[in-house]
């Protein structure tokens, strides 16, 4: 079975992947996997890569190392799978999309950004994907507090902006994807019984 959280920053994907994980290696007795592309030690590490190779600024290059991290999940995931575990991905191949379009990283290229998707999640889609929909200031003001505690010096700060372009696309995904939407400026708890609810039917 493989579980994805989407949604914009701030929005509790992190916090309720690993609240899932809990609940199903607990209550279902089933191994689990948990994959970020862009989160923890890999954050890090990708954060000094950019500020020590000089890349930061510039766009296509950042794009070109978060595919190399997408398709590192996309290795990992599938290991996963195969072996049998209940895999959680915090975010997957539509954040590229919800991302890009809004930056006109590939202009009137639309084919360019399915041909490179495809090179790292090869169109392997999760069974279940919740997003997870906030308001994109409450969003926006979770993040910045966030990076200011992570203080990683990694990717430039998102305006709010940024944050309401990249909710209206993940909104029209979920209806066209028959997604999962939670409300997620809900309390962690009651999110979380929500989705567990969802799950038990499944897993």
């Amino acid at each position: 079975m493989f579980l994805c959280f989407e949604g914009i920053a701030g929005s509790g994907k992190t916090t309720q992947a690993n609240v899932l994980a809990e609940y199903i290696r607990s209550k279902k007795d089933a191994d689990v996997f948990v994959s970020a592309a862009y989160e923890g030690k890999r954050r890090s590490l990708a954060a000094q890569f950019m500020n020590n190779t000089g890349i930061k600024s510039d766009t296509n290059a950042v794009m070109f190392l978060f595919q190399s991290l997408h398709a590192a999940q996309y290795a990992e995931v599938t290991k996963a799978l195969k072996s049998g575990s209940v895999v959680i991905a915090d975010r997957w191949r539509d954040s590229f999309f919800a991302h890009h379009i809004y930056q006109n990283t590939f202009g009137d290229d639309g084919s360019l950004i399915y041909a490179l998707d495809k090179l790292a999640y090869r169109s392997l889609d999760p069974d279940i994907t919740f997003l997870l929909d906030i308001q994109p200031q409450l969003a926006h003001a979770r993040y910045i507090a966030r990076e200011k505690r992570i203080n990683d010096d990694g990717l430039e700060l998102m305006d709010v902006n940024y944050f309401r372009s990249v909710t209206q696309y993940y909104k029209e995904v979920a209806h066209a994807k028959n997604w999962y939407v939670i409300d997620s400026s809900l309390g962690v708890s009651v999110i979380s019984r929500e989705i567990k609810k969802i799950v038990d039917e499944f897993v």
